[in-house]
């Protein structure tokens, strides 16, 4: 009798700490989450105790999510002043959107000239995940998605430092996209445009998938670079409408 306490103390524990952590990671994605829907603007300051109160959980646990998103880059932290949603110039999406051009139709001809059944079950599954994102309207899921796929295109080429410069210049086009994206995509520059950048990739077309590149990539460059804040920012409530630290969207 006396053994079996500590065990069973040692598994109450355990359980706790694993509750702990699947809570901080349901506030991180909460917010990731709000910030990929477009509904968090740029500029906007996320105070712990409100972000707290909206998402029903302790002023620690959003402390750690903003300090998470922070050091990934989804936000920016200025000292005494408080952690804010970053704001991209003009200028800088066409700088991204540039070195992005540059690398990402490099990258789908390097993919062209090599490839294996692994890869090109990948790149379906991935298609059939926006596919499915799109067609259930979800678009937390879908431009988290979009910015997934182009980042899958450098990890397939197995070359860690590009995957890793990727992924800085995806954390902050995405997140800008999700502003700029209209309410109902077309077959130009849209999610579409993915499946037939794979198909040319599959058929080992490495002039037709750089082209196919340049095109979606220009044309997403064009959306962000003409989207304009509404004159009236979206109040913190109806920013995490649907969304709270325990699951997904309740739409």
């Amino acid at each position: 009798m006396t053994g079996s306490r500590p065990r069973a103390s040692r598994a109450a524990a355990a359980r706790a700490r694993k509750g702990d952590v699947e809570t901080d990671l349901a506030v991180y994605e909460a917010i990731r989450r709000a910030l990929l829907m477009g509904r968090l603007l740029p500029g906007t300051k996320l105070a712990e105790p409100a972000l707290a109160r909206v998402l029903r959980v302790s002023r620690e646990r959003v402390r750690k999510a903003l300090h998470r998103l922070a050091h990934e880059g989804w936000l920016e932290t200025v000292p005494n002043r408080g952690t804010f949603v970053p704001a991209l110039t003009i200028q800088e999406v066409r700088e991204i959107y540039e070195v992005r051009t540059m690398l990402e139709t490099g990258i789908v001809q390097r993919l062209c000239r090599g490839h294996d059944n692994g890869v090109a079950q990948r790149l379906r599954a991935h298609v059939a995940e926006e596919r499915t994102a799109l067609r259930n309207d979800d678009r937390g899921r879908l431009f988290g998605l979009s910015g997934d796929f182009h980042l899958l295109l450098a990890e397939l080429l197995g070359n860690d430092q590009l995957t890793r410069l990727m992924r800085g210049l995806l954390t902050r086009s995405t997140m800008h996209f999700s502003l700029a994206a209209p309410e109902r995509f077309h077959n130009c520059a849209g999610p579409h445009d993915h499946a037939d950048i794979v198909k040319a990739v599959l058929a080992r077309d490495a002039r037709k998938a750089a082209k196919l590149m340049l095109d979606h990539l220009v044309g997403l460059a064009e959306w962000q670079s003409s989207w304009r804040p509404p004159p009236i920012p979206i109040a913190l409530e109806d920013a995490f409408r649907g969304i709270d630290a325990s699951g997904p969207v309740r739409d």
